[in-house]
């Protein structure tokens, strides 16, 4: 089985790259994931604040070279 991605060039530029970078965002999930699960196991916090989540989450998605933008 195959699948073949077509993308009209350069119309179609920013869905082209948003695929292409799909396994980055797979990463950034699973390396915010890791973090959650190390900050719960290994500390006595259970508990964050959004502020914190969402901090780590930009530096992750930074750190990857993608933006939300």
């Amino acid at each position: 089985m195959k699948a073949i991605l077509e993308f009209d060039l350069p119309e179609e530029d920013a869905e082209h790259k948003l695929a292409l970078d799909g396994w980055k965002w797979k990463s950034v999930c699973s390396e915010l994931a890791q973090w959650l699960r190390s900050v719960h196991k290994h500390t006595d916090r259970k508990t964050l604040t959004v502020e914190e989540v969402r901090t780590r989450l930009h530096e992750e998605i930074a750190s990857s070279g993608l933006s939300l933008d």
